[in-house]
């Protein structure tokens, strides 16, 4: 579910308390810019939970229209996310939908899929995923299911953001 993925790492770095300095946002092609109003990408906005199922952690992912994804554990003794960057290909409709995710000091984005649910879930790849590897072409058989909790594309006050430590 939640494993076996470079978010299970992040998800360690949660626990820490060191403050990061903003990120410097990498350049979007127009083509990119000009998809980001797509009905997909706005659909995607907003914030997304999902449940470990073999523990008690909760996952929340905020999709920001300026391409900013953040991560963090509502249940985690601290209140801090990491700070990421994505960008989707809404041309791949209709499934799988490319999802490109950005983690500072990285060279290569960590490539994915994802789509939506008849129910309105999001269903993302994060088996097996990690910054270099090919995007998977097809959902194993257990991908994450994350369920929509609020439009809301900023993190709450209480977050603090901090650097992911690889």
């Amino acid at each position: 579910m939640l494993t076996s993925s470079v978010f299970i790492a992040l998800l360690t770095t949660l626990n820490t308390t060191a403050l990061a300095e903003p990120v410097k946002s990498p350049q979007l092609t127009p083509s990119l810019q000009d998809k980001s109003t797509s009905p997909i990408a706005q659909k995607l906005l907003g914030q997304w939970e999902a449940k470990d199922p073999d523990s008690p952690i909760i996952l929340t992912f905020v999709f920001s229209p300026e391409g900013k994804l953040y991560i963090y554990s509502p249940n985690s003794q601290t209140s801090v996310a990491v700070e990421l960057k994505y960008r989707i290909d809404p041309t791949t409709e209709p499934k799988p939908i490319h999802l490109d995710i950005t983690i500072p000091g990285k060279k290569e984005p960590v490539l994915t899929i994802f789509e939506f649910t008849a129910d309105g879930k999001l269903r993302l790849q994060l088996d097996n995923t990690n910054p270099g590897k090919p995007r998977p072409t097809a959902f194993s058989e257990s991908p994450t299911l994350f369920t929509k909790v609020s439009e809301a594309t900023k993190l709450p006050d209480n977050v603090k953001v901090i650097e992911p430590t690889l």
